[in-house]
């Protein structure tokens, strides 16, 4: 499976195994890797994904706030008089209070765990959001690359036809070509113009779209390189054929780390919810200014201190019917995880699949590519002697424009799904803060 790749070339031997497969076709592709770089600062959705995780962080502060002291002070003014003489007086009156939750049943402390795995879940997904962001790049711009030169060859091929239109109107003329087939090539080429600019079309708004999403105002054509480099064994070689084993207990891998968070978030749910009817103690102080009774309604201070206890007897059942839900919300995420993890193994599995049926098709198109390029001499050869028409050469390399594009296709589909099958294992094994890519 690996060996016999033709046409290597010597960048892509140089690589060597010790070059990591993650970053492989940045290594590879020319232009691409200043591009990947560039957007991991300007991306729009990168910069979403940081915003999403700065707020999370910012959640969990306050969060930690639910098992702090809180104090409160309550300050009112106001003329007050009364029946007993002709005048009143300005009297000021305050409350200042202080509370400590002291036994919640662990309420206050699930709930801060809940923020902190909602946390984490976002610096996960920040992460991610870089990952998918580097993959998508490297998809669309070798679909650039691609699209460049299938429409230069879609140019060349409507320049063909239109050469060929010529020479037939000239034979017309001299009544060599009769006017239906003259009209019948008239017709083509008109059906070739519409489709070259079709392409034409379709290539500038690719180009567009590529721009948005690397956060830039445009992104031009011409730094596009014009042709993909082989791919050695050696770097075949590199990944691991068998699908790894599961990841050890302990932080959960980055493939994850959503759903396992979503269910230990949902089991402190539960457990949060069950409590809400129990009796919670807070320890409390405080001061007040309030008025004695009496005619002068002299203002007089307090203090206070000691223990609350808040505890809501009945609430209709309402909490019994919200334990039942999360309940089921539990049992949601648990096959949420397993659903997950079934499906990482089989996307597993089927890369590696992918992976060996890429480098054996990789394979023949190159022999038969290198076959090809050795007819286009000999083709060549026959047009300077003169036993080859200009039109049936021009036809011959438009078929090895059409070969060679596909190659590249295939080369660079390799070299992308090498990166990305080692990515996945490497997602199926690790946490997010253990894989060095981007």
């Amino acid at each position: 499976m690996l060996a016999g790749l033709g046409g290597l070339s010597l960048k892509a031997q140089t690589t060597g195994a010790s070059e990591s497969l993650l970053r492989i076709p940045e290594t590879l592709i020319d232009g691409l890797q200043p591009l990947a770089a560039k957007a991991l600062e300007t991306s729009p959705r990168v910069i979403d994904a940081r915003l999403k995780a700065l707020a999370a962080a910012a959640r969990e502060e306050e969060t930690r706030s639910l098992t702090r002291p809180h104090a409160d002070v309550y300050v009112s003014g106001g003329y007050r008089a009364t029946d007993a003489g002709p005048t009143g007086s300005f009297q000021t009156y305050y409350n200042a209070s202080a509370e400590q939750p002291l036994w919640h049943w662990n309420s206050l402390d699930n709930q801060k765990r809940v923020a902190k795995i909602q946390r984490q879940l976002a610096d996960n997904d920040y992460d991610e959001a870089r990952r998918l962001l580097v993959l998508d790049i490297r998809r669309r711009y070798l679909d650039l690359v691609l699209q460049k030169l299938d429409t230069a060859e879609t140019d060349a091929a409507s320049e063909r036809l239109a050469g060929h239109l010529k020479a037939s109107r000239d034979q017309a003329a001299r009544g060599q070509v009769s006017a239906d087939l003259l009209t019948a090539e008239e017709l083509n080429v008109k059906t070739a113009e519409v489709s070259r600019d079709r392409k034409r079309e379709a290539f500038q708004r690719a180009l567009r779209a590529f721009a948005v999403l690397n956060g830039l105002p445009s992104f031009s054509p011409d730094g596009l390189p014009a042709q993909i480099p082989g791919v050695s064994p050696a770097l075949v070689a590199l990944l691991a054929p068998e699908v790894p084993a599961p990841a050890p207990q302990g932080a959960p891998p980055a493939a994850l780390a959503r759903a396992q968070g979503e269910l230990t978030t949902a089991r402190l749910n539960e457990d949060i919810t069950r409590v809400r009817n129990l009796p919670m103690v807070n320890l409390a102080a405080g001061a007040n200014q309030d008025q004695t009774s009496g005619a002068d309604q002299t203002a007089a201070l307090s203090y206070y201190g000691g223990v609350n206890v808040r505890w809501n007897i009945f609430d209709g059942f309402a909490t019994r019917a919200a334990v039942r839900q999360a309940k089921v919300v539990v049992r949601q995420s648990e096959r949420a995880l397993a659903d997950t993890r079934t499906q990482l193994e089989q996307e597993l599995a089927d890369g590696a699949a992918d992976v060996a049926l890429a480098v054996k098709e990789l394979q023949i198109a190159e022999e038969r590519f290198a076959q090809t390029s050795s007819r286009q001499q000999v083709d060549e050869d026959l047009r300077k002697s003169g036993r080859l028409a200009d039109a049936d050469w021009q036809t011959r390399r438009g078929a090895v424009q059409v070969e060679r594009a596909n190659l590249f296709s295939l080369r660079g589909g390799l070299i992308l799904l090498l990166a990305e099958q080692e990515l996945l294992r490497q997602r199926a094994t690790k946490p997010s803060k253990e894989i060095s890519f981007p």
